[in-house]
């Protein structure tokens, strides 16, 4: 009976751990072979005015079995 709650309880274990890159935690953001030696660029963004929607008037649909021939 205690080995088989031992098993148990390692199983429950090693599922608790499914998914961990580490045991005790996350080793943070990986290395990018790309841009590894750039720093990232920290700015906000600048409000300026609001532009104009882009905006057309709709178009009646076209029947094409009404149309003259």
């Amino acid at each position: 009976m205690a080995k088989q709650l031992g098993h148990i309880a390692c199983l429950l274990f090693l599922l608790a751990l499914v998914g961990c890159k580490s045991l005790f935690g996350n080793p943070g953001v990986p290395a990018d072979p790309i841009f590894g030696n750039r720093k990232p660029v920290e700015t906000k963004a600048l409000a300026g005015p609001p532009s104009p929607r882009p905006f057309t008037e709709p178009t009646p649909p076209v029947n094409s079995y009404g149309a003259e021939r």
